[in-house]
């Protein structure tokens, strides 16, 4: 029999599920601890607890992972620099922030039908690419109508190239929709991944060689589809919620129930998908990740900053925050750094200003390739093998360097208390050194003028509070109709309704009309009481813990291609594409050549992406307005031809 090999590399367990590819049936699993300072030995382990006689049958590899997901929603990844190419640079601004190190704006630009109207302003781009390539660790590059013309995006993409040897991603090889800076986000977020993704597969290969494991690779896209390990390296944006997109058909299939609203609770994110008929909606307009808008196609999954891994802070009044901030847990820093038990006693000795009992601690996670300054080198010396509180590093070392910036880079890690370390303490969980868990509750709960045990209930009830309305924020987004007067501010009227007291004049009532499927680690100790509260009932499926693991074997692949068709302002008809531009006399001739060119150019990437026995389809839509109120007649506008090709994975 042929099997499938399925690994999930989360931000704090590495899954691991062997299955006969023909029935599904998971026939070995395994779980280890994520080792983010090299994943090889996470990834490692989790192949150690697996069944190695089944070793030599395993036909192909597949892997989810949340790592994209997680470094965009925590602010790391490569430093990157954008160069962006408008009509009118000295009149163009960003309405949004950007995710890059340095961004420069340059002429240069084309039209919906792929003309050329502003010629590229090639000295002011050699000048920006000598600027900032002792900077930035890759480039990323976005042009205005790139999708319909992509030959400025590939000059300078040519240009990066002749003068260093850094990384360059543009926008067009990553999304075919119309939106510049949502474009010019995406490259820059791709850029930013580039060496997370790259650290993830070359760790795989490794360990499969090790294991003489001899098989092709593939990954889950945030689509649910798959793309090959060489695609996906150039690629890595594309896999922005692949962990929760595999979880999906993970918890589908293993359930049994094909209508529900799926929870995967991981170790940075809850990620939450209402299901319908099997399959989640998948948001074409591109996916919403750490406030980023992207042109990512992934799917409709509504991501949240709260995990078992997430931060615990006592803020102002005994207000709780947890997360969006990822921290290693006290009971893991106990566990790698003995002497650290002895520096969290001593802090809860204290009795002095806030600051000074706050649990805000760093570890070293990698030293950098880039170059140091002295005080970075102390620094990074000072952390190796050590736990270190942030006042004793500004005493040590001073404040020239910036913490923060090198934890979201990935060098560095926060330690403080987190939901694991809650559950270390009521003792759902035994994993690491259950003690520095319990020293860190006490001072948390000194400074909110409680004892632990009453802490401890209220920061459970806060994580169930959270749970809840964000699964109800969520089953509510479904309704088009309420989505459209949605608002932050609706979010925020939302908790205070689901949090209202008994006898506060009100009685509000929560009923879902589907159950929830809960996978990931943490929901057995969460989720009861939120759907209990919603009146739903709750599903955590056999082989719940590796959910990602099972889902990301038993994807396919798909690969989409798309050419636009317009009217001539004279006569005739325009067809464009990102690598093609042509004028037709008619109609018929431009829809048959559309759809032959989307057709081969689908088949083509889905064939690079690694699939077999391919499939292609092409959906046409049309685009027009009404001549005139209360007449028939339309105005045509355009055609958009869509071919999407489907596969099985080649092995």
């Amino acid at each position: 029999m042929d099997l499938g090999l399925g690994i999930d590399t989360g931000g704090t367990f590495t899954d691991a599920v062997i299955i006969d590819m023909a029935s599904g049936q998971i026939l070995t699993k395994a779980k280890a601890t994520t080792t983010r300072q090299d994943l090889r030995i996470g990834i490692g382990n989790a192949l150690k607890a697996l069944d190695r006689s089944l070793f030599p049958r395993v036909k192909l590899v597949s892997l989810s992972t949340t790592l994209a997901t997680n470094s965009i929603v925590e602010g790391k990844g490569a430093r990157v620099g954008l160069i962006t190419a408008v009509p009118k640079p000295e009149s163009f601004s960003f309405s949004t922030n950007i995710p890059a190190e340095v961004t420069t704006v340059i002429a240069g630009a084309h039209d919906h039908r792929g003309q050329v109207t502003t010629n590229l302003d090639t000295d002011a781009a050699a000048a920006a690419i000598a600027h900032m390539m002792e900077k930035v660790d890759a480039f990323a590059v976005s042009g205005y109508f790139s999708i319909y013309n992509a030959r400025h995006e590939l000059q300078l993409k040519e240009m990066v190239s002749k003068q260093c040897s850094l990384p360059v991603v543009c926008g067009h090889e990553l999304s075919g929709s119309v939106g510049m800076v949502e474009r010019a986000v995406t490259a820059v977020l791709n850029a930013r991944l580039l060496p997370v993704i790259q650290e993830l597969i070359e760790a795989v290969r490794h360990i499969l060689h090790g294991n003489r494991i001899h098989a092709p690779i593939m990954v889950v896209k945030g689509d649910g589809s798959l793309i090959s390990a060489e695609v996906a390296r150039d690629r890595p944006v594309e896999t922005v919620l692949s962990g929760p997109a595999a979880s999906i058909a993970g918890a589908c299939r293993l359930s049994g129930y094909n209508d529900a609203i799926v929870v995967d609770m991981g170790g940075t994110t809850t990620d939450i998908a209402v299901v319908t008929n099997g399959s989640a909606p998948v948001d074409n307009d591109g996916a919403v990740v750490g406030g980023w808008k992207t042109r990512v196609r992934a799917v409709d999954m509504w991501t949240v900053g709260l995990g078992g891994d997430s931060r615990v802070e006592v803020q102002s009044e005994g207000r709780l925050l947890i997360g969006p901030r990822r921290a290693l847990p006290l009971c893991a820093a106990g566990r790698i750094a003995p002497r650290f038990l002895r520096t969290l006693r001593e802090l809860n000795g204290r009795q002095g200003k806030k600051s000074e009992t706050d649990l805000d601690f760093f570890t070293l996670i990698r030293r950098p390739q880039f170059a140091l300054s002295r005080y970075e080198r102390a620094l990074f010396d000072a952390l190796d093998g050590n736990i270190l509180h942030r006042d004793r590093i500004a005493q040590e070392i001073g404040q020239l360097v910036s913490l923060d910036r090198l934890v979201a880079l990935g060098l560095l890690a926060e330690v403080s208390f987190t939901p694991t370390d809650l559950l270390h303490v009521r003792g759902t969980l035994d994993l690491w050194d259950k003690d520095a868990s319990n020293i860190g509750a006490d001072i948390l709960a000194q400074r909110m003028g409680m004892d632990r045990g009453k802490f401890l209930d209220r920061l459970t009830d806060e994580i169930t509070a959270v749970l809840s309305l964000q699964i109800t924020a969520k089953a509510l987004q479904e309704y088009k109709s309420f989505t459209r007067c949605w608002s932050p501010g609706n979010l925020e009227f939302l908790d205070l309704l689901l949090r209202l007291p008994e006898r506060s004049g009100v009685a509000l009532g929560v009923r879902l009309d589907r159950p929830v499927i809960g996978v990931g680690a943490p929901v057995k100790a969460f989720l009861p009481e939120a759907t209990t509260k919603l009146g739903t009932r709750l599903i955590i499926p056999e082989h719940a813990e590796v959910a990602n693991a099972f889902g990301a074997i038993t994807g396919r692949v798909v690969a989409r291609a798309e050419v636009t068709i317009r009217p001539h302002r004279l006569d005739g008809f325009h067809l464009t594409a990102m690598d093609v531009q042509y004028r037709f006399n008619t109609l018929e001739e431009a829809l048959a050549v559309g759809e032959e060119h989307s057709r081969k150019i689908a088949r083509r990437r889905a064939q690079e992406g690694g699939g077999r026995e391919i499939e292609v389809s092409v959906a046409k839509e049309e685009l027009t307005i009404p001549l005139a109120s209360g007449w028939g007649d339309q105005v045509f506008l355009e055609i958009k031809l869509t071919a999407s090709a489907s596969g099985l994975p080649a092995y």
